[in-house]
């Protein structure tokens, strides 16, 4: 029988080929992991987004012939396999079909190019080979320093360009390239030049060879009581790899999920007309009409009551004609506040006791804001919808049909015709949680609707739903 081969770890140091200051991290990996899987790794280490060809070689690609034959074994090169299926170049194997291990036998350097456009050269030196400890992960990052060059940025040059363009606010092109910077990097992300995401990388690496036991969001944390199962977490775990790391720094930067705690003085004004309902429910339940609605004069003295009558048209005492009341009942369903028994409204009992307590009653609601019933187009589209009310990134209600929708393209959803989403596809979207704001107070102001920014206690209970 043959002995069992023990593992090997190799420390490799991975830098960017001509940028100064220097960009580099430092990973090690199991000598059996393949140059396909070592790809990603680096992708993930320098926060790359894997939209570009890639190639590995043993020889440097920038090295200039001197016209002198080469003497010993011709130098290998490695590429993804599609490539090869399409165009098949001599000297260039399958990735897949080499290990890390197998490729620095002579003990390296290797080079590493992503992107043959921009060109960016990343130079592999091996450092150290040592057995592995028990438990050891096949591929760990352990350091590291600033971020990788924007996508598409020119190659060196051109990144140097707009890292100067970016260090002077007082340069003419100062807000174009920012404002292209952003559109390249995505959203959430910051432009940063010092910002590598050490922390989120590792964690993303840690996932790529562990199939069980790990947050593949990265945010669960008992002291922010995000748990796997949070809306915030669930929506962060369908992201690609790079998204999901601006996401996460972002939410981290901005401390959108720092635990806090709702007071009653604080939200009372925004929960109002939940509140309302509720009291009127009671704890005897409020009998529907024969047609299944609220009685006329209940109707009309929410509507009296909640500041909704001067901007309405006609008696307002029908629910089913009066939309303001119709959403406030159903989206309290919804939110599995009340329900419909035996033609009567009862109170869940979890509600029963945010009776006359507005802070608990905030809290409800925060907590079923984005567990509502959704499509997974409207959960998208809903939890991008309130990270932006959150952080205030949406004022009006153009930014969030902007924020919202360009996103959902940029994640691929599309229309039933396979078209990109246009702006018109926010409302039916974002109709769950939008209905919800909206009687809450989003973009109103003295009662009356008003392209204005949230409120405080709209924005806390948005930041409390993520949660």
């Amino acid at each position: 029988m043959a002995a069992r081969r023990s593992r090997r770890i190799l420390r490799l140091r991975v830098s960017i080929v001509g940028i100064e200051p220097e960009i580099w991290r430092t990973v090690d990996v199991d000598d059996s992991v393949s140059l396909a899987q070592l790809h990603i790794v680096l992708q993930v280490a320098f926060n790359w987004f894997g939209s570009h060809l890639h190639r590995f070689s043993e020889d440097d690609p920038w090295a200039r012939s001197n016209g002198i034959p080469r003497i010993g074994r011709q130098p290998r090169a490695w590429v993804d396999a599609w490539p090869l299926a399409e165009v098949e170049i001599e000297g260039e194997e399958d990735e897949a079909d080499t290990t890390i291990g197998e490729a620095m036998q002579h003990d390296g350097p290797l080079w590493y190019v992503y992107d043959s456009g921009d060109n960016w050269l990343h130079r592999i030196d091996l450092i150290d080979r040592d057995g592995a400890r028990p438990g050891e992960p096949l591929a760990q990052l352990i350091s590291g320093e600033r971020r990788a060059p924007f996508e598409d940025s020119g190659g060196i040059t051109g990144y140097q360009e707009v890292a100067e363009i970016l260090a002077d606010p007082s340069h003419t092109d100062h807000r174009s390239t920012k404002a292209w910077v952003a559109t390249a990097i995505g959203p959430w992300a910051t432009d940063d030049l010092e910002e590598a995401d050490l922390d989120g990388a590792r964690g993303e690496i840690a996932a790529l060879f562990t199939q069980e036991g790990v947050d593949l969001s990265g945010l669960a944390d008992a002291a922010t009581g995000v748990t796997v199962d949070s809306p915030i977490a669930q929506f962060a775990s369908d992201l690609p790899v790079p998204l999901r790391s601006n996401l996460r720094r972002h939410l981290r930067r901005s401390e959108l999920l720092t635990p806090e705690r709702l007071r009653d003085e604080d939200v009372a004004d925004a929960v109002r007309p939940y509140a309302w309902l509720i009291d009127h429910i009671g704890v005897e339940g409020l009998t529907l009409t024969k047609a299944g609605w609220m009685p006329p004069a209940v109707v009309l003295e929410g509507m009296t009551t909640l500041g909704w009558r001067d901007d309405w048209i006609g008696e307002a005492n029908r629910e089913d004609l009066t939309y303001p009341m119709r959403e406030l009942r159903a989206s309290a369903e919804r939110l599995r506040l009340i329900r419909k028994v035996k033609g009567r409204l009862e109170l869940v009992s979890r509600t029963r006791p945010a009776i006359g307590r507005p802070a608990v009653l905030a809290e409800q609601i925060a907590r079923m804001l984005l567990r509502q019933r959704m499509t997974e187009g409207q959960r998208a589209a809903s939890t991008i919808f309130a990270i932006g009310v959150a952080d205030a990134s949406i004022t009006t209600r153009r930014d969030a049909e902007r924020q919202v929708i360009d996103l959902l393209n940029e994640l691929g959803y599309v229309d039933s015709q396979g078209r990109e989403l246009d702006q018109r596809w926010f409302t039916s979207l974002t109709e769950p949680v939008l209905d919800v704001l909206d009687a809450l107070g989003l973009w109103r102001a003295a009662g009356r609707r008003r392209d204005v920014p949230a409120t405080a206690a709209v924005r806390a209970i948005a930041r409390f739903a993520l949660r």
